[in-house]
């Protein structure tokens, strides 16, 4: 690791073979139970998981490093991210999470997450995290405890409680697919919408079955959700990621809806005259007469900003929405039981809700590549695009005019290179994304 850190744009993440050896986690362990102690966190750590095939393995050896450093661990199986956040709000015996997740990375990797003082920890409490790891790695052999660990559903059981009491009573006699992809959110959003009166269509709603990496900015991964909708003549379709942090929606004719767009629906009913969102959201949030902060990329950042600017409502492209009476995560769930309420309340199908906001044509794609090949792309994008101004706070967006930009950034939590477009015209978006991956793939 040497000096740079172990974070990316949210939480480590990194091969599941050759980042998170034993030892590693063991040393994550110990590292985060440490950091407690110097925050004067007592009381126990709860920790959960993706359903990935790497995630137990890794949870074993981190729960083995929080042991040794004299913390009772609670260990709550497969289960949503956002209810490992949620849960510190819940008792007075948990005081800190860890969640082992890839979200939506490929299979073949892995990650974790941490949460204290009742959210995700924030930059510092990374750089935190970064030193302690360098002063304590590999200073002791990984040792098998066999200390008693609590097994519990806490996590999970109070989650669902939350988004039953959130969504209340009275929606449409609806038809949707849920598609949690044989992820985290498998046991519990299928359960909370059938128990709202929903009329529920499982789709990958097993937490054993076929694991699915899915990215929810990648249309082509929910293809087959998007047949299903309409094959099943839903109302809707509802997906997730791997670890339910992030939803998308899928209307009726089966067309792909972005997750900026169903944040902005629930952005527009906010009681609040502000909105945080990130530099790779669409502009159809700037015009719902609220004021939007934008920032760079990565659950923390947007935390920062909301806290920063007094706002209740933030959110990412992905369909991660942040609601600050709730908790200061991304939550697929809430996000989801959000806009169900706003279509129950103003009586109003997903496409006509949709069809109320101005339309512009998102495209994006990504590409697998090497880091240090980052600054060669930025800078011949930099020569090759002009544009009538320049955005270089998180990778480098060029505005070709006054609706059409083109972003160019490194993904931080895989070696990927991610470009984005936006324009209210179609054939301009797909036109200006083929330049800009033809740029990339030629320099790679």
């Amino acid at each position: 690791m040497d000096n740079k850190s172990l974070f990316g744009t949210s939480g480590i993440r990194g091969s599941a073979d050759t980042l998170f050896t034993p030892q590693f986690c063991f040393d994550i362990g110990r590292t985060f139970g440490v950091f407690l102690k110097n925050n004067k966190q007592g009381g126990g750590v709860a920790i959960g998981m993706d359903p990935r095939g790497s995630s137990p393995k890794i949870k074993e050896n981190v729960i083995y490093g929080l042991l040794h450093e004299g913390f009772e661990v609670f260990d709550e199986g497969a289960t949503p991210v956002p209810a490992m956040c949620f849960l510190l709000q819940t008792t007075d015996y948990i005081t800190a999470s860890i969640m082992v997740t890839g979200s939506h990375i490929k299979a073949n990797l892995n990650g974790v997450k941490f949460f204290a003082f009742n959210e995700e920890i924030y930059k510092n409490h990374e750089a935190e995290i970064d030193k302690i790891y360098l002063e304590i790695k590999n200073k002791i052999k990984i040792i098998s405890s066999k200390a008693e660990v609590t097994l519990e559903t806490k996590a999970v059981d109070e989650y669902k409680k939350m988004l039953l009491d959130l969504g209340g009573k009275g929606y449409p006699s609806w038809r949707v697919v849920v598609d949690p992809g044989d992820g985290a959110q498998s046991d519990v959003m299928p359960f909370v919408l059938k128990s709202l009166g929903i009329d529920v269509v499982e789709m990958n709603c097993t937490i054993q079955g076929e694991f699915f990496a899915r990215d929810t900015e990648n249309f082509d991964d929910y293809e087959d959700l998007m047949k299903r909708v309409v094959s099943e003549k839903a109302d809707f379709g509802i997906g997730f990621d791997s670890d339910g942090d992030r939803c998308i929606f899928i209307d009726k004719a089966g067309n792909f809806i972005p997750g900026d767009y169903t944040a902005t629906l629930i952005a527009r009913e906010t009681n609040d005259k502000k909105v945080v969102t990130t530099l790779a959201a669409s502009q159809v949030v700037d015009h719902i007469g609220k004021e939007v902060i934008r920032t760079i990329v990565g659950a923390p950042h947007i935390l920062k900003a909301m806290k920063d600017n007094h706002a209740r409502f933030g959110f990412e492209p992905n369909g991660g929405g942040v609601s600050a009476e709730i908790m200061y995560t991304r939550d697929g769930g809430s996000t989801v039981i959000k806009l169900l309420n706003i279509l129950r309340d103003k009586k109003l199908s997903l496409e006509e809700a949709v069809s109320t906001l101005p339309k512009f044509y998102i495209s994006k794609a990504k590409v697998d590549y090497k880091w240090e090949q980052k600054d060669k792309i930025i800078s011949e994008a930099k020569k090759h695009f002009k544009g009538q101004r320049l955005d270089e706070r998180d990778g480098l967006k060029i505005w070709q005019d006054g609706t059409t930009w083109i972003l160019f950034r490194s993904s931080q939590n895989a070696p990927e290179f991610r470009v984005f477009v936006e324009s209210p015209e179609k054939e301009k978006s797909e036109k200006l994304l083929k330049e800009g991956l033809e740029l990339v793939r030629k320099l790679i």
